[in-house]
């Protein structure tokens, strides 16, 4: 495969689907001070209102109308939802815009680069997925940096990412194709998931008739504390509290009954707890008998 295009320091990038992610990746890398020189090819979004809308934040490049007219590039940036990479990727092979040597990724945290359908030999493949939240790109311009950023994919496009994700601040990291699925529900567990967490706690919270004043007394500084504590202890054990480090069983028995008629929070509260016993064997504080009996406890819950 031609590798020419990787050995240049002035390449350009398209990208298809240029939403907050791919509108903020495409400035930050036309503004990167790296060796490597990037302007903006073509942006093809679903609209051409909003492809220009996205070329006029990006500040370079021209709005794509359809597939039809796309232009060669040297690199192509797919940020489509993940339900769309596989089909756009398909479109681009078959519009005849691709050569070899050319970078394709897209930027799924759970996909790998092999949804990328192009024919063998075509391209190069990758997938880079910075853990950042990109609801407002204007603000994601100045806060990117220090982003970490799983990279996969073909070796060639991996070094070529690498130094573009790196001259815009990302800090970047090798992940394997078939892990992809487990980071990703790491990350989804940490931001999302804990989301919900803490909206369960407050529906608790309005349960016990606590008006929402009061909750955010209650709950705002016990989060920020614990947060505190967990991003000071590598190990997670070192931040655990509660009744479950103490071996508390009654208190956790109370607390089950109280959740019984929410399927949701006793669910929740069962399966989290099993997992905060494994770390209070870790702590030590509490003893062994104290904390098989709180796990029977759960099991027992959870198969009620």
């Amino acid at each position: 495969m031609n590798t020419s295009a990787l050995a240049t320091t002035h390449l350009t990038v398209s990208c298809i689907g240029a939403g907050r992610l791919g509108t903020t990746l495409c400035r930050l890398l036309v503004e990167q001070q790296s060796a490597i020189r990037i302007s903006i090819g073509q942006v093809l979004n679903n609209s051409l209102e909003s492809s220009l809308k996205a070329v006029d934040f990006i500040g370079d490049g021209s709005a794509a109308k359809d597939s039809a007219r796309l232009e060669p590039a040297d690199i192509w940036l797919i940020s489509t939802p993940d339900d769309a990479i596989q089909e756009v990727t398909e479109a681009l092979a078959q519009c005849g815009v691709l050569a070899p040597g050319n970078i394709v990724f897209h930027c799924s945290g759970s996909l790998s680069s092999k949804v990328i359908r192009l024919p063998d030999n075509q391209c190069y493949r990758a997938s880079v997925h910075p853990t950042h939240s990109f609801a407002n790109p204007e603000k994601s311009i100045s806060r990117f940096p220090g982003s970490s950023c799983a990279v996969e994919g073909d070796e060639q496009a991996v070094a070529v990412l690498n130094a573009l994700f790196s001259a815009i601040g990302g800090v970047c990291f090798p992940l394997k194709s078939d892990k992809k699925g487990l980071y990703h529900a790491a990350t989804v567990m940490a931001c999302n998931n804990l989301v919900a967490l803490l909206a369960i706690s407050k529906q608790m919270l309005a349960e016990a008739d606590i008006d929402p004043a009061q909750q955010e007394q209650i709950l705002n500084p016990l989060i920020g504390q614990t947060i505190d504590n967990y991003l000071s202890n590598p190990d997670p054990a070192d931040s655990l509290t509660g009744p479950i480090s103490r071996g508390d069983q009654s208190t956790v028995a109370t607390h089950l009954d109280a959740l019984s008629s929410e399927p949701q929070w006793h669910a929740a509260y069962t399966v989290l707890g099993e997992v905060a016993v494994g770390l209070a064997r870790q702590q030590g504080f509490a003893s062994d008998d104290d904390l098989k009996k709180i796990s029977d406890l759960l099991a027992s819950a959870t198969d009620q």
